[in-house]
């Protein structure tokens, strides 16, 4: 396959004699060829790991890359947002490598909130970011599930609301976050995962949950001055 192909490609160019690839990979292949079929490893050391960075590095570039061309070429004038890393799969290789390319790296980060220790390394970054997902919901909406993130009442949802969107305003990385979703999961289950989620700003029979629209205005009327602290 070409992915394996590109990367014995890489491992040749840098080690050049499959000996020395054995003696940090614990191996013992009698040739590239060998290699070129396929083998199976266990990580022993640092060198290892670092070969690996370089593998997933060149299918990450592949990736963003070919999508990149294919923005300009076809919507030339829109920005690339990227591939919305969920915050427990975001390999630091991969999102280094989308940031070449994007014009905002993004995320879905269903938690409580966004917290500084956490997102720190997207100073080495010279792109913004953005929150893809997030959402809280809560059982007392009639829905079987309140969501990912789970509120007490309705009040409560809007209060989470409230403090996730401060928590993105404070984080001088961060420049939004989408809301998941605009309304509710149906009763029954979405179609292809049964999900049915409190997760709307209004119910599947179009009636807002005015405390989720009352903090939304609230907030956006003062995030600015927030965000500057004017």
């Amino acid at each position: 396959m070409p992915t394996k192909a590109e990367f014995s490609r890489l491992m040749k160019e840098k080690y050049t004699d499959v000996a020395k690839l054995n003696k940090v990979w614990h191996l013992n292949l009698a040739s590239w060829v060998e290699f070129d079929k396929g083998v199976t490893v266990d990580i022993k050391n640092e060198e290892q790991l670092v070969d690996f960075s370089i593998l997933l590095t060149a299918y990450a570039d592949k990736y963003f890359s070919v999508v990149n061309a294919a923005m300009d070429k076809y919507l030339p004038n829109h920005m690339y947002l990227g591939a919305r890393f969920p915050d427990w799969g975001m390999p630091i290789e991969v999102v280094k490598t989308s940031a070449k390319y994007v014009d905002v790296i993004s995320f879905n980060a269903y938690k409580e909130g966004l917290r500084d220790d956490k997102w720190a390394f997207l100073s080495q970054f010279d792109k913004p970011a953005i929150i893809g997902e997030f959402h809280v919901g809560s059982s007392d909406s009639g829905l079987f599930h309140p969501g990912l993130i789970h509120a007490a009442n309705q009040q409560d949802r809007a209060n989470m609301y409230t403090d996730y969107m401060n928590s993105v305003i404070d984080n001088p990385y961060f420049i939004g976050a989408h809301w998941f979703q605009y309304i509710d999961s149906p009763i029954t289950g979405r179609a292809y995962d049964g999900e049915n989620y409190n997760v709307g700003f209004i119910s599947v029979t179009d009636r807002p949950y005015i405390e989720m629209i009352e903090a939304a205005k609230a907030m956006n009327e003062s995030m600015y001055e927030r965000r500057f602290k004017k």
